[in-house]
């Protein structure tokens, strides 16, 4: 079997659960009995290192490969086709794959998908959601524009009072254009029940859409797991951040619940912030963000942006996770991470965060509120017997290898023609 993957960015320039998620499952799909992989990841063009269709190696490796490429963000059309269409043609006459999965098709455009399908009929096509950007137009949040709403399903006229620029046909003919295309495809992925969930409910089905979680990559040692609970503090008063610093990550949340246990007279405890970014986020986000640490700069550390490699000596520097996303998120790594780290997570209670934690090693608070953070907070701090409880939780760990042979059989079974069945979503 003969399988290419296509990313949107490459890991060398690029960090991102869906990155490291992409090149963990292709390295790992190297190990399946014969299979050959290969990837092909987007250079956007703004970056000025590629033009746009511009194919090239990359440096030391016959299996990894760039292009350059971009699209236009409201129906996700490349913006010059016809230039990738002759790189894609070269490309696939020499790989000539029995499988292209997309773990992402933003960059390419999702037009890339009919393309392909053209230029390699015998190929079967797999596209991996790892957020709503075919549903939702605000940045594939499902959250509104103006007051920040959770959004359960997108709507034309939804859609269209959120972007009023647009009108309900068009985001009638967007949201239908999008589906026709997802729908042509002989499998769709996604690594949370939640998101499948969310998707069927915005008409966006196929009989092959299965769940696989994603898989922690091979340098995540399993034999050094059990001595992770040597690093837990006595006082069990350490909670770690790490993510994206903007508004829908809820890092605000977060400050606003320290901020009120700070004046409710609660200071045993500091929280970390591991996060990158928030230089490229609006203003009036960044003047928010400082000015509520200012107030709790004396319980709340800023650590900037981190490295994948020092991922494990930074999360051993906390005892608990703290997740405060204000979107439905769908199966964040971090997560992973954490449990693997044997480190308990308090996540919002709400979509991909409360589907991977809830009785599986975590608890949850109320979304969007800092009250409800706060209290949780403050009976996590010292309590032995809620973390043990926690820990005593936490499933095995979901590996790289899993993952693979996961892929493996769905692969399998649409080469074989076969429809996939529920019970794929247990492998």
């Amino acid at each position: 079997m003969r399988v290419l993957y296509l990313i949107h960015a490459h890991e060398q320039f690029s960090v991102g659960g869906a990155e490291n998620a992409a090149f963990s499952l292709f390295r790992a799909m190297q190990d399946q009995p014969d299979t050959e992989c290969w990837i092909l990841a987007a250079m956007h063009t703004s970056q000025g290192v590629l033009a746009h269709g511009e194919l090239r190696n990359v440096e030391g490796s016959d299996r990894e490969y760039l292009i350059g490429t971009s699209c236009e963000w409201f129906r996700f059309q490349n913006v010059a086709i016809g230039e990738m269409k002759r790189s894609l043609q070269r490309l696939l006459d020499h790989i000539k794959p029995d499988i292209i999965h997309l773990q992402h098709y933003s960059h390419f455009g999702i037009d890339v998908i009919p393309l392909l399908q053209t230029i390699s009929p015998k190929s079967k096509i797999v596209v991996t959601l790892h957020e709503y950007l075919a549903l939702c137009m605000h940045n594939g949040q499902m959250v509104t524009t103006g007051k920040l709403k959770l959004c359960h399903k997108a709507t034309p006229l939804a859609c269209s009072l959120c972007f009023p620029e647009h009108t309900p046909q068009e985001m009638f003919l967007r949201s239908h254009y999008i589906r026709t295309i997802l729908e042509s495809c002989d499998a769709l992925v996604s690594p949370s029940q939640f998101l499948i969930d969310r998707y069927r409910a915005c008409g966006i089905d196929h009989p092959n859409f299965v769940m696989i979680e994603n898989g922690l990559p091979a340098s995540f040692d399993e034999s050094k797991r059990e001595g992770y609970s040597a690093s837990y503090s006595a006082e069990l008063n350490r909670f770690g951040y790490f993510g994206q610093l903007n508004r829908y990550k809820g890092v605000l949340v977060l400050l606003q619940a320290v901020a009120l246990l700070q004046e409710q007279g609660v200071r045993n405890f500091i929280v970390n912030i591991n996060g990158a970014n928030l230089e490229h986020q609006q203003q009036d986000f960044q003047d928010e963000f400082y000015t509520l640490h200012q107030a709790v700069k004396d319980r709340v550390i800023l650590r900037g942006s981190y490295r994948q490699q020092d991922i494990e000596a930074l999360m051993l520097e906390n005892d608990w996770l703290v997740m405060p996303s204000i979107w439905w998120e769908n199966s964040p790594v971090v997560i992973q991470e954490a449990l693997f780290y044997r480190r308990p997570v308090l996540a919002s209670n709400i979509g991909g965060t409360a589907e991977k934690v809830t009785g599986l090693g975590g608890n949850t608070f109320a979304v969007s509120n800092p009250t409800s953070l706060a209290t949780l907070l403050a009976s996590s701090v010292g309590n032995q017997l809620a973390h043990k409880e926690l820990l005593d939780a936490i499933p095995p760990p979901s590996s790289h290898t899993t993952c693979s042979s996961s892929h493996n059989a769905i692969y399998s079974k649409i080469l074989a023609n076969k429809e996939a069945t529920k019970d794929m979503a247990l492998l």
